[in-house]
């Protein structure tokens, strides 16, 4: 048993790094703590007050200004002046109104010169009732989107249709780039959200409702004994400003300390500053830990796992302790990872055969991928659903993608040495002539064709056949992570099988026959028999797993959506530790957990930390490329010959 070799700076450097875990932790814990202390509810409740108290002092000075200014329009009147002795009258009433109200703090107040108890427990109250509402409204909205989920596939394929019809009407001309580069390119994920604008309020949400508006009177009365000038139609003008003060939908402590502060100006010392910071500082405390266990670890972690999946990893784990910082709902954005997972596990597990057997990365994925999609049309062609217009469909798509995948195996045995450009030529040439192909092809369905002219639609849905049929069997929920079981079983299943043939005489044959294509002609191995045969596995699983694609997406695309699959499978591949001349299983399942978590918790945790840009997209566009251009770098770009 070899001996764990650790550096004394190692040592050193993780013991630094705990240390400062240790402070991070005791002080966010601190910090977590007095959230909840009555020291605490006292400096969150003073900046809530002063800013309620800033805002109706706003008012305060409004309604003095008013008052000056009608009792200067009055007098000129009187006197017999026009409109220009009035302009200048109420401009010079206003300035001096201004400026009385400054001297006499009209509009500002002093928290240590008032009462606050009765107050504070106003606020309080209108706080609970406001909070009691939402939790009404959440609850209300989430029925109403579970009943009307099924109605977001229709909207979305008719405004995709839509869309995509003028693109028709503008190119129909050449009719080889129907759906465009902006037709769902690489056909990702794309979150279904229902529309609300129908949604009423039920009489529980009337009655809390009712219950804020009594609230917000108890606390006007409060106001006015502090601002004797405010009028009810002050009040009434300024009820939204004041109550979005007090509470909001989704409310955090970070949020109402925030809002709080940005309103009051208030200098909360260091003891609000570490509330406002416990949580953060209490995450990366955890962050710290796991980078300690990195640098002791750091030697058998790179020999074990890889610098390129060590690295993403710990990006993967970074992301997760922002997410929590950030309140992005961290049980959601795993869910979503794990649906991803399971969609895109089939068509990654593609590659595995093409790296077996000697064609390398396999970016003509597409060729299969067709296959898939025509089966997919053909179950809504002939009206088949559920469990068996799924199986349909993986049977038909399997059996022209064996067709194609032979014959695409001989092109590659006549070009050996090149198998990394064909591969991508092929990917791309099929895309491009099948866009002619779904213009032309005699297909009936009124749920595919485009209600006016020739040709299927860019985007076709799914609810009638098999749409998440394996996303819903037997999922539930653990600590409110959806578990969609019928996917991953079924992503289980097809490595199973994989796993089988690669240790069956074939299998063996053909891993032979890609990592020594010389000794294993020398040993009797037909080598380009292996090569068409992991070819033609590659491809059959390309259709497997578009088939599995579409049904959690809801939605096949055609047209250019299919060009860019391969990369984002091969990208995958890679991450989970494979390389262009070797991959496993476990290269599969650990890759594309971590490229799909990467992306699913990328994009909200970019635009969270960078609002209303697209550095989501770019951050996509920067790793899946990025991982390719790495093993290429690495392997020299050389293939086996």
């Amino acid at each position: 048993m070899r001996k764990l070799k650790i550096k004394k700076t190692q040592v050193i450097a993780s013991v630094l790094i705990v240390i400062a875990a240790l402070i991070c932790g005791g002080v966010g814990l601190y910090g977590l703590s007095a959230r909840s202390s009555e020291k605490g509810n006292e400096i969150l409740s003073n900046m809530r007050l002063q800013a309620i108290l800033d805002t109706a002092g706003t008012g305060a000075v409004d309604a003095y200004v008013a008052a000056a200014k009608a009792e200067a329009t009055a007098r000129v009147r009187e006197e017999g002046g026009g409109m220009t002795e009035i302009r200048e009258a109420t401009a010079k009433a206003e300035e001096e109104a201004l400026a009385l109200a400054e001297a006499e703090g009209i509009g500002s107040v002093d928290l240590t010169e008032i009462d606050t108890v009765p107050l504070a427990d106003a606020l309080n109250v209108l706080a609970d009732a406001q909070k009691a509402y939402f939790e009404e409204e959440a609850a209300a909205q989430a029925i109403y989107i579970e009943e009307h989920e099924d109605e977001v596939v229709a909207d979305t394929v008719d405004d995709a249709a839509a869309d995509a019809a003028d693109a028709s009407a503008e190119g129909s001309a050449d009719g080889a780039d129907l759906g465009g580069d902006d037709a769902g390119a690489d056909m990702e994920l794309e979150e279904e959200t229902v529309d609300l604008s129908g949604f009423e309020a039920t009489e529980e949400m009337l009655a809390l409702s009712a219950g804020v508006d009594q609230a917000y009177e108890g606390l006007c009365v409060e106001i006015k004994k502090v601002f004797p000038a405010l009028t009810d139609d002050i009040l009434t003008a300024l009820k939204p400003t004041i109550t979005n003060t007090v509470a909001q939908q989704g409310d955090t402590f970070e949020k109402q300390y925030d809002r709080a502060l940005s309103m009051s100006g208030m200098n909360p010392g260091m003891n609000g500053t570490i509330m406002r910071q416990g949580k953060t500082l209490a995450t990366s405390a955890v962050g710290l830990v796991i980078l300690a266990l990195v640098v002791l670890f750091y030697v058998p972690l790179v020999a074990k796992t890889g610098v390129p999946r060590l690295i993403i990893g710990l990006f993967y784990v970074l992301l997760c302790l922002l997410a929590f910082i950030f309140n992005l709902s961290l049980p959601g954005q795993i869910s979503n990872t794990l649906v991803r997972l399971g969609m895109n596990g089939v068509l990654v597990l593609a590659m595995l055969p093409g790296i077996q057997c000697g064609i390398s990365l396999n970016l003509g994925l597409p060729l299969g991928i067709i296959g898939g999609l025509i089966g997919g049309l053909l179950c809504i062609e002939f009206g088949f659903s559920g469990w068996f217009g799924f199986f349909f469909a993986v049977i038909i798509g399997m059996v022209i993608a064996a067709g194609t995948g032979f014959l695409y195996g001989l092109l590659l045995n006549r070009l050996k040495g090149s198998e990394m450009s064909v591969t991508t030529y092929v990917g791309f040439s099929i895309v491009s002539l099948m866009c002619i192909a779904w213009l032309v092809l005699p297909f009936k369905s009124k749920i595919m064709k485009w209600p006016m002219g020739n040709g299927l639609r860019t985007t076709i849905g799914l609810q009638t056949t098999y749409r998440h049929l394996l996303n819903d069997f037997l999922a539930f929920k653990v600590l409110g992570i959806t578990i969609p079981t019928g996917l991953l079983l079924f992503l289980a299943l097809c490595c199973f099988l994989v796993w089988l043939f690669m240790r069956s005489k074939t299998g063996i044959a053909m891993s032979a026959a890609g990592a020594n294509p010389r000794f294993a002609a020398a040993t009797g191995i037909n080598v380009d028999k292996m090569r068409i045969i992991g070819t033609m596995l590659s491809t059959m699983l390309g259709a497997v797993g578009i088939v599995v694609y579409g049904q959690s997406y809801g939605f096949m695309q055609l047209y250019q959506a299919p060009r860019q699959m391969g990369f984002l499978a091969a990208s995958a591949i890679l991450i989970g530790g494979a390389s262009t001349s070797r991959a496993r299983i476990s290269h599969v399942i650990i890759g594309t957990f971590l490229f799909q978590g990467v992306l699913t918790l990328g994009m909200p945790v970019a635009n969270a930390l960078v609002p209303q840009s697209t550095i989501s997209e770019t951050l996509r566009i920067l790793i899946s490329n990025g991982i390719i251009l790495y093993a290429l770098t690495k392997s020299g770009g050389a293939s086996r010959g």
